[in-house]
């Protein structure tokens, strides 16, 4: 993942997701300095994505 983002961003873009799952699309962004918002509708997914990340 961080090398799609990596070719087809810049350091500061914005990346959705709007299907986050477990937050990989995330993680990634966070690596490679993106900003990213993230969309799940699945609460379990979400609090792992949330743990993955450090969020709240």
């Amino acid at each position: 993942m961080e090398k799609i983002i990596s070719i087809h961003t810049n350091p500061n873009d914005i990346v959705l997701d709007p299907f986050m799952g477990s937050g990989t699309t995330g993680l990634a962004c966070k690596n490679l300095e993106r900003n990213f918002i993230g969309i799940e509708s699945e609460k379990e997914y979400f609090q792992t994505a949330k743990k993955r990340l450090n969020l709240f």
